[in-house]
């Protein structure tokens, strides 16, 4: 808030502030300690108007347009007040009414929780009791790696070697793959999980972020926000370390930056997370990339969490930018 100027006297503060409300330029009256009326103007946007608005006031407050201003501004702030009303009764906390029917209306959320669980306990990837499935975990690996395979790309592999660039290395080995038609390998890696605190922890932010998004927003976009934020982080994470990487905490940071930041910019579309769940994604995120708890896909996660933010923040800057052109015009 910014503060434009004074009024002697309370009445003229509210019909002043009224007329502005007409205008659309949101502002406060507060009394000074000197007995005068301060004018606070809520948007930065707005102070240079605020201040010819209020110079003109000071000149003629008797204008009629001030008076009918009142009654202006009565009418439009009952009209805000039953849009906000509206807002607030679309708005569904997914964390604490998960048992209420229509939180089970997301079904692309339970289909990737139960794709999960069964993938990652058929092929005892969680190493639930024995040892993995290594055949059966090579085939939703981002690239084959079992020791047939590696015999079958001999050639490519020999290439790759000759270059000083395990990254290179990385992304020849898996072009192989894709080149054959492999394709589900591009998704496929977010079902296989190391351990079950793995899986829990996963499938937990999954049933929460995916089902919020889903609820309020439509199932198309969070198949969308889905396919983004595995296919990017895994083709990343691929580069850096190669193709040994699995589990559902790429799109997980892609849905916590996707709500994170329409919580801040669109609250309206009912989509948040209370600053205690964010600081607690952010401070694990940390943490994996201290290397403290083992290897951790830190580069899946952290480019999930660009593309999620991103995703969400593109309209809102298109519609900032398209503003500010205008208003250079």
């Amino acid at each position: 808030m910014r503060l434009i100027g004074t009024i002697p006297t309370d009445a003229d503060a509210q019909r002043f502030s009224a007329y502005l409300t007409t205008h659309h330029i949101g502002s406060s009256i507060d009394e000074s300690a000197t007995g005068d009326f301060q004018v606070w103007i809520e948007d930065d946007d707005h102070v240079d108007r605020g201040k010819s608005e209020l110079f003109a006031f000071l000149q003629n407050p008797s204008d009629p347009k001030y008076a009918d201003a009142l009654r202006e501004a009565e009418a439009l702030r009952k009209e805000q007040q039953r849009t906000r009303k509206k807002k607030r009764t679309q708005y569904v906390d997914v964390r604490t009414r998960w048992g209420q029917p229509r939180q089970w209306a997301a079904p692309l959320t339970l289909f990737l929780i139960a794709l999960s669980c069964v993938i990652s306990v058929g092929t005892n990837s969680i190493r639930f009791g024995g040892e993995r499935r290594e055949d059966a975990v090579d085939l939703f690996r981002f690239a084959a790696v079992s020791e047939k395979n590696w015999d079958q790309k001999a050639d490519v592999i020999a290439v790759a070697a000759r270059s000083d660039s395990k990254h290179e290395f990385f992304f020849r080995y898996w072009l192989l793959d894709l080149r054959s038609g492999q394709v589900w390998r591009l998704f496929t890696p977010m079902f296989l999980h190391w351990n079950i605190f793995h899986l829990l922890f996963n499938m937990f932010w999954l049933r929460d972020l995916g089902a919020m998004l889903e609820v309020q927003r439509g199932t198309w976009r969070l198949a969308l926000l889905v396919i983004l934020c595995s296919v990017f982080p895994f083709v990343c994470q691929n580069v850096v370390s190669g193709p040994w990487f699995g589990g559902m905490s790429g799109v997980v940071y892609g849905l916590f930056g996707y709500v994170w930041v329409k919580g801040r910019y669109e609250p309206w579309l009912g989509l948040g997370i209370s600053n205690q769940g964010a600081m607690l994604m952010i401070g694990w995120l940390l943490i994996c990339m201290t290397g403290l708890i083992g290897p951790v896909a830190n580069t899946a996660h952290v480019v999930g969490l660009i593309i999620g933010a991103m995703t969400a923040y593109a309209p809102v800057g298109s519609k900032m930018l398209r503003k500010k052109v205008k208003a250079e015009k």
